[in-house]
């Protein structure tokens, strides 16, 4: 059937039921109240009906600030009825690219720092210890006193100076489980193979890196507290590693 004549035919339908389409649904799979003002819009009926011809892909479009969306893990390859590239569960990776050095995740609400390969505080290849392996156990190592300090020394990176070390759960978020080795585990807005190498301006959205390295986060393990989490981006497992180890970082800042 003609694609137009279906859409026409759906909004008669769903304008009768507009006003009833709260914003309960608004972070829903084929969207309604998409700005959560109580109303809907015929702008937003459109956009749901595409959105179910589509078959009803969770792009992140209705994604509300302060309604957190769990991430899919990025794989699209099937192996097998009700494998994870099969059933696709989740919100679909959505990043921007801020033009400042900086990506956001239209799902967590998370900034990321960009990394690059230009040999200064940004390139991918820079590593860093965690801290302290001994009581009291203390966060401090050069991820800390060189890193995070040059990132938040005024007037700060992209104009915020509030970056810290993702928890290991915020670092998984961005893993990309369709990427393979011996790329770097990671979403494709956080590595651009052809940009990469050399690329030393990260406000450009081709110049975007990632290391296939261990990447430390902030949390440690409770079992031991002379080792913390990291995430290896070779193969997008999670990693215990001593915190006087040097693993490449990326900072984060904010979230819903």
């Amino acid at each position: 059937m003609d694609r137009a004549r279906v859409t026409t035919a759906m909004l008669v339908v769903l304008w009768g039921f507009g006003v009833m389409w709260g914003p309960a649904q608004a972070g829903g799979r084929c969207c309604g109240d998409c700005n959560g003002n109580n109303e809907v819009t015929i702008d937003e009926i459109v956009k749901a009906v595409n959105r179910a011809l589509d078959g009803c892909q969770d792009d992140g479009a209705c994604a509300q600030p302060g309604a957190p969306r769990f991430p899919a893990s990025g794989q699209t390859t099937a192996y097998g009825p009700g494998s994870d590239g099969d059933v696709k569960v989740g919100a679909a990776l959505s990043y921007t690219d801020n033009a400042d050095g900086t990506i956001t995740d239209r799902n967590t609400g998370l900034m990321w720092e960009k990394k690059d390969d230009s040999g200064g505080i940004h390139d991918k290849d820079n590593t860093y210890s965690w801290g302290m392996a001994s009581e009291p156990y203390t966060m401090n190592g050069t991820m800390v006193t060189a890193f995070l300090a040059t990132l938040n020394r005024p007037p700060c990176f992209a104009g915020h100076c509030d970056w810290r070390i993702p928890n290991v759960k915020e670092l998984q978020s961005i893993v990309g489980y369709e990427s393979a080795y011996p790329e770097p585990t990671v979403d494709a807005a956080f590595h651009n193979a052809a940009g990469c190498t050399g690329c030393a301006d990260v406000t450009r959205p081709s110049c975007r890196c990632t290391a296939s390295f261990y990447c430390w986060s902030s949390t440690t393990n409770r079992s031991n507290a002379s080792i913390a989490w990291s995430v290896n981006f070779i193969y997008g497992d999670v990693f215990l590693g001593n915190k006087s180890n040097e693993y490449a970082v990326r900072a984060v800042r904010g979230g819903w």
